[in-house]
């Protein structure tokens, strides 16, 4: 890493109104990240005075989530892309697999969005995409396989001349060590959606391999060239790609050409943005995989993602979305350049455009919609409806089945993105356990291997309420708590205080009784629980492996944050 210049600053937060918090700070400044919680790599557009931006899905359903903006800080979520079970099937696919680094362009009224079909099974269709629209919170188009596109994150630009081209990564055959990646580009019919013309690598690795350039001596640094986008500058192409992998030694270069099809040059400055030489457990780690909008008013601003470490190295909430703002007025485009220049920060001074805040979202969901609220998710792909907001009006019914959470499958499970470290999560439901198989109420869930599952069962005639902890994928769940209720109506909560999770439950109004407290849940933040994804928690009924036709039944959930101080 070249050296730079830092420099301190005293800023203040303005978290994103869409997650329920309406602070509103008057000194003009915002903070990072403006996506928390599983949002990785991130994607924006810009379209008149909106903005639009995509992330990282994985195995979770629906998949692809467009978020909406005014002024790049304050988001709400538009739509999903992949919305519809008939788009993709993820039944067979592993934790943190399934749909990986999406693009959003817009040209000429069509909204595009790329992305990749990872770890299907056998016979399934997977790899390369395109899916279109012509509004971003949708209808979205049935995929559009690239079959001839091998590799990753592809990306679109569009040139002035009306020609469209592909970009992404690919390993090469004739790979000079196991991380060997290449960036390639080639153009694309957008009419046919197939590829066209001549297809050239513009970035290989080897270039940089082992030659103490981009990587600062550290020989991972250039391991992993992914994410690329091309930008056109005053009649100059810029390339700017990831590298080093998306964890600690994760960072950003950029390379410029007169030719789309190079040769590109390098900055003599990269990487643009990296952390990798900081400690593991900075305030602001795995920085990388970057794209860049220009505003309406010419200020240029970066996405990009990375995690908060808390707790030591633990990182429950997964990889965020942050924003950054960027310097090009010279050749090469310099992060942060009023702040610590290359680096990104947990607080920046918001962009030069007016403020625009939308309707705050209720953290209370009561179900007497007749659709489930944009936030709520599935893992997998549900093949059918075992879930009803009209069965019971104002409830959530979830039918138990057979599938478990621990399982490669769709189980019975809606959740949403845990975005607090400091957090409460609370539900009403009424379950009548009828088999000691059954089971049903709140899992804080990782991946299917590192979890808290705290469910209302039976012992014989009795109702039981357990904590259930599994955090190895070679052992069963272990049983951390456990006590007998005589009710079918109950509240259960679940409170995160950094790495610590407490857990209560009420069988009168408002009387709450810890099961279970401050239990650690740094084993959901090590680097191989959920390894691209993030924690979630949510409303859960099973049957373990058995048949059913028992349903339990959810009056509300609620998500919130219980420490705002935190942000200030």
């Amino acid at each position: 890493m070249t050296g730079r210049k830092f420099k301190g600053r005293s800023l203040i937060f303005l978290f994103v109104c869409f997650l329920s918090c309406d602070q509103h700070q008057p000194d003009g400044s915002y903070n990072n990240p403006v996506l928390p919680g599983f949002n990785p790599d991130p994607s924006i557009c810009r379209v008149g005075n909106d903005y639009y931006l995509v992330t990282n899905s994985s195995e979770y359903y629906p998949g692809i989530p467009v978020y909406h903006s005014k002024d790049l800080v304050n988001w709400r979520i538009a739509g999903h892309a992949f919305d519809r079970p008939s788009q993709f099937n993820l039944d067979s696919v592993e934790c943190s697999r399934g749909v990986f680094a999406p693009t959003i362009r817009y040209h000429d009224g069509v909204f595009y969005v790329l992305s990749t079909l990872t770890g299907v099974a056998e016979g399934q269709k997977g790899g390369n995409f395109i899916l279109t629209a012509e509004n971003p919170a949708g209808p979205w188009s049935d995929p559009y396989w690239l079959d001839d596109a091998n590799g990753i994150d592809p990306s679109l630009f569009f040139d002035d001349d009306g020609k469209a081209y592909y970009h992404g990564n690919y390993t090469p055959v004739l790979k000079k060590w196991n991380n060997h990646r290449n960036i390639w580009i080639q153009e694309i019919d957008l009419k046919t959606m197939t590829l066209t013309g001549k297809r050239t690598d513009i970035i290989n690795g080897y270039d940089y391999y082992n030659k103490g350039t981009l990587d600062g001596g550290i020989q991972s640094g250039v391991d992993f060239f992914e994410a690329p986008h091309i930008y056109k500058k005053e009649g100059m192409y810029y390339l700017v790609a990831g590298h080093g992998g998306t964890f600690h030694n994760h960072a950003v270069s950029v390379w410029r050409s007169k030719d789309i099809f190079g040769p590109y040059e390098a900055n003599p400055d990269n990487p643009i943005l990296t952390h990798r030489d900081l400690p593991p457990d900075h305030e602001l780690t795995s920085v990388g995989h970057a794209d860049f909008v220009q505003t309406q008013y010419g200020e240029w601003w970066m996405v990009y993602l990375g995690r908060r470490p808390y707790g030591g190295k633990i990182h429950i909430l997964g990889r965020e979305t942050f924003l950054s703002p960027v310097d090009w007025n010279g050749e090469w485009p310099v992060v942060n350049p009023e702040g610590k220049s290359g680096r990104g920060e947990l607080a920046h001074k918001k962009p030069e455009m007016k403020e625009h805040l939308w309707d705050s979202t209720s953290d209370r969901y009561k179900f007497s919609d007749n659709k489930l609220d944009p936030h709520l998710t599935f893992i997998r792909t549900p093949a059918s409806e075992w879930w009803s907001l009209t069965d019971r009006p104002g409830y959530l019914r979830m039918q138990l089945r057979p599938e478990k959470i621990s399982e490669i499958a769709n189980p019975s499970f809606i959740g949403r993105r845990q975005t607090f470290i400091d957090g409460v999560a609370e539900t009403e439901m009424e379950f009548i356990p009828v088999k000691e198989n059954e089971e049903a109420g709140i899992v804080v869930l990782r991946d299917r291997n590192n979890y808290f599952k705290f469910t209302v069962g039976s012992e014989g005639e009795e109702s039981v309420i357990r904590l259930m902890k599994r955090y190895n994928p070679m052992k069963e769940d272990d049983l951390a708590a456990s006590v007998t209720v005589n009710t079918h109506r109950i509240k259960l909560r679940v409170t995160s205080e950094g790495v610590l999770y407490t857990f209560e439950y009420s069988t009168s109004y408002d009387h709450w009784k810890t099961l279970a407290g401050k239990v650690d849940g740094r084993f959901m933040g090590m680097e191989g629980a959920g390894r691209f994804t993030g924690t979630f928690i949510g409303m859960y009924a099973s049957s373990n492996g058995s048949d059913s036709r028992n349903t339990a039944d959810f009056d509300w959930f609620t998500y919130r944050n219980t420490n705002p101080d935190y942000y200030k």
